[in-house]
């Protein structure tokens, strides 16, 4: 088992990343809060998740029978459950091999999976999940469905093959697929650097879009990725990780969020500011061990989501934590 980790981990920390290497963003912000937050907590480590799991990109977290289930970038998308939310334990991927339709779209790709997301509709487990290459516009997200999630092999996950591709860097890449379900209605927001972060609204019967995407958040290539998007009250809110993700306890990723009384948008921050004009309000950021902090995700029905961070007590090492959400005036804050 402590092989397996070690893979995966390894997997995780090479090949998880999105653009970052053939893109260079302004960090003046992203340091900024940084230094602002580190002078406020020194020594926070994490305290809610034990054990040595590696974990990046988190998808929400699911209920399935007795379990919670978290799925994560890396081979064959890999799988933890747990009971309690705080003790995980390693569950069988969910591919056993890659599907096929994928090399038409992605050439080149190998079995490291990213940032997949899995929402309950039409009665099944519905997965989301991202194939790419490292520095690459070239990216489709795909799908898989499961009548019930299990930790052992006995899950049967059928692939629905494509849901939206990407191929140029004037596009919205098609990776970190972020799904809504909203009553009767389901949307998918996703993206990462390039043209922005797009919100499609999704068929319930097919999981595929209806429609073409809207672009809400970012463009001209800065670094916004990992959307989570989701509904409190009469809002939608759209939380973005901005700055660069992957570099260990040198990340600088940090979460920003904006708000509309439309899915499609416009997303505004505090001051007014649209996401799509350099906006976005502070969420969450940095704090002693706790670096980098990304790929929010909210578990459904409750206040409680999750992020993975770089353990700064454990050589920049991405680690799962629960993070839970608080609201005044209608406006999120985050902690751990």
């Amino acid at each position: 088992m402590k092989t397996i980790a070690s893979l995966v981990l390894l997997a995780l920390l090479l090949g998880s990343c999105q653009n970052e290497d053939t893109i260079i963003p302004s960090n003046d912000e992203a340091s900024a809060t940084v230094e602002t937050q580190n002078s406020q907590v020194k020594n926070l480590t994490a305290k809610t998740v034990s054990g040595n799991v590696p974990s990046h990109d988190p998808s929400t977290i699911v209920k399935s029978g007795v379990n919670y289930y978290v799925f994560t970038t890396g081979d064959n998308i890999p799988m933890t459950y747990s009971t309690n939310l705080t003790s995980w334990t390693w569950g069988t991927s969910v591919f056993s091999s890659t599907p096929s339709w994928i090399a038409g779209y992605v050439p080149g790709f190998t079995k490291t999976f990213w940032a997949p997301d899995v929402a309950w509709f039409n009665n099944r487990w519905n997965m989301y999940y991202s194939c790419s290459t490292f520095g690459s516009a070239t990216s489709a997200i795909g799908l898989v469905t499961t009548p019930a999630i299990s930790q052992s092999a006995g899950t049967t996950w059928t692939d629905r093959g494509v849901v939206v591709s990407s191929s140029t860097a004037s596009d919205v890449n098609a990776i970190d697929p972020s799904i809504l379900v909203d009553g009767s209605n389901v949307y998918m927001a996703y993206g990462s650097w390039h043209a922005g972060i797009g919100v499609v609204p999704i068929n319930v019967s097919t999981g595929k879009p209806s429609a073409t995407r809207t672009i809400v958040a970012g463009g001209n290539s800065a670094s916004w990725e990992a959307p989570c998007l989701i509904k409190e009250g009469s809002y939608y809110y759209m939380f973005v990780n901005r700055g660069t993700c992957c570099n260990g306890v040198n990340s600088t990723y940090y979460i920003v969020v904006g708000r509309s009384t439309n899915v499609y948008g416009p997303y505004l921050d505090k001051n007014g500011v649209a996401l799509t004009n350099g906006g976005g309000t502070t969420v969450l950021a940095t704090q002693g061990n706790y670096i980098g902090p990304g790929h929010l995700s909210r578990i459904t029905g409750t206040q409680k989501g999750a992020v993975h961070y770089y353990d700064g007590a454990d050589s920049g090492n991405p680690k799962l934590e629960i993070v839970y959400f608080t609201w005044s005036s209608g406006w999120p804050t985050l902690s751990y």
